[in-house]
């Protein structure tokens, strides 16, 4: 029998999944802006000038330099403070895109939507940490990773569709209002920790449920740079992972988010609209993520790394035959079903959370999911920078296969990374457990 009233379990629930939808939802917009160059990035550069290359790229960067400082941000004020208010700097940002009659305008509106998006997902986590029990993170993660997914697949077909409705800067108006809306949502559902809503913590439900004796407290907190330090301190156990992911995500984006539309448009010239390849990829990133989250939890995936080798090694076997075949086979189902592999192979690579928040203690999990996800973006600013030097505005045949060769290699490269890298059994202790344990004494 549980000591704690089923009322109050009831309430705990209700809470939490409150919280999950309202920041989940949030990440669709993440997303959503993510990819939405690739479908509209043509249309604000013939209206303004400017670069796609330059334009995607600016979002990578962007979100990638503000991932630390929205884990000290969401350390010290709190992930409720810390979302509100860069939701609603990402607010803000859509409607200067909206207006923007210059590309520096365009610019400064993509900057402030990355900054307010890039701080979602990391107080996303802190919060899954503190509010859901730790067997639930891999599958919480999934439908994270799944709904983000959905966004991006809202920012290909559908958003075409809609662009042409009402405009690109319409578009851009109604992600405005929309992000002022899940802003001032999160200020009045989110909560820090179960205690602000005068809840049990999930430590002391599984011991008055399961008997689990309390080892770690989901409150204790450790400051997000002395952390990182401890999570970097990982060796083989986090560094191979991070890298990995660095390169496959950066190729990921390379094609997904900003030239995938582009080149099929330009070099093959289909009747159909290339924006719907973008969409199958979307669905097959959302099926895997899906599908590994749940084998995960049910024990049906036993080993993470394993199951990451298998399908990096595929997803690089897919980027080969987009190196091989490029202009070679004119089918537009081809490369709708190549389209659908890559992102459902892609999206293999989405373990390597599990695989490196499992090495650390509860008190800097987030941290270390935090550190995993510096990486992919620091991936995805830099290949998307190349991409844009290498193509430029020649939209050519050559341009394209030299880029799609380059991650070919670096996919290549991501699979001898995660033959390198070391899952941890039960017997292993956590990584820093003395330095966590120092650190909270302090």
């Amino acid at each position: 029998m549980s000591g704690i009233a089923s009322e109050t379990l009831s309430a705990l629930r209700r809470h939490r999944w409150a919280i999950f939808a309202v920041l989940t939802v949030g990440y669709f917009f993440v997303y959503f802006h993510r990819i939405s160059v690739s479908v509209v990035g043509q249309d604000i550069v013939a209206d303004v000038g400017g670069s796609i290359g330059f334009l995607s790229s600016v979002y990578y960067w962007t979100y990638t330099a503000m991932q630390i400082p929205s884990g000290i941000m969401a350390d010290r004020f709190g992930p409720r403070a810390a979302s509100t208010v860069f939701l609603l700097i990402a607010s803000v940002g859509s409607l200067v895109t909206c207006v923007g009659t210059e590309f520096w305008m365009i610019v400064l509106g993509k900057v402030m939507i990355a900054a307010g998006m890039a701080v979602v997902y990391v107080p996303l986590m802190k919060l899954v940490s503190v509010w859901f029990p730790k067997s639930d993170f891999a599958v919480l993660s999934g439908i994270v990773i799944a709904v983000g997914n959905v966004g991006a697949i809202a920012a290909t077909g559908p958003l075409e569709l809609l662009a042409e409705a009402l405009g690109w800067r319409e578009v851009f108006l109604v992600l405005g209002v929309v992000t002022l809306v899940l802003a001032v949502l999160c200020a009045t559902v989110i909560r820090n920790h179960p205690r602000e809503r005068n809840l049990p913590s999930v430590e002391a439900v599984e011991r008055s449920e399961r008997g689990t004796e309390e080892v770690e407290s989901s409150a204790a907190t450790i400051p997000v740079l002395k952390g990182l330090r401890i999570v970097f301190s990982g060796g083989r156990r986090f560094w191979t992972c991070a890298i990995a992911y660095f390169l496959v995500y950066g190729t990921i984006m390379t094609f997904q988010g900003t030239w995938a539309v582009t080149y099929f448009n330009s070099v093959y010239g289909f009747v159909l609209s290339a924006s719907w390849m973008v969409t199958a990829l979307g669905v097959g990133k959302i099926l895997s993520t899906l599908a590994i989250g749940g084998m995960t939890s049910r024990g049906i995936i036993r080993s993470k790394r394993r199951a990451m080798i298998y399908g990096t090694g595929v997803f690089t076997l897919i980027w080969a035959v987009i190196f091989l075949f490029a202009g070679e086979i004119d089918s537009y189902w081809f490369w709708f079903a190549v389209s659908f592999a890559f992102g459902f192979f892609g999206g293999f690579m989405t373990l390597s959370f599990t695989q490196v928040k499992e090495w650390y203690p509860i008190a800097i999990s987030g941290t270390a999911v935090s550190g995993t996800n510096i990486f992919l973006f620091l991936g995805a600013s830099v290949c998307t920078t190349v991409s844009g030097a290498m193509i430029g505005t020649q939209y050519t045949l050559g341009n394209f296969t030299a880029l799609w060769g380059l991650m070919l290699l670096l996919s290549a490269v991501a699979v001898v990374l995660l033959l390198l890298s070391v899952e941890k059994r039960p017997e292993d202790p956590p990584v820093g457990v003395e330095l966590v344990r120092a650190a909270l004494e302090d």
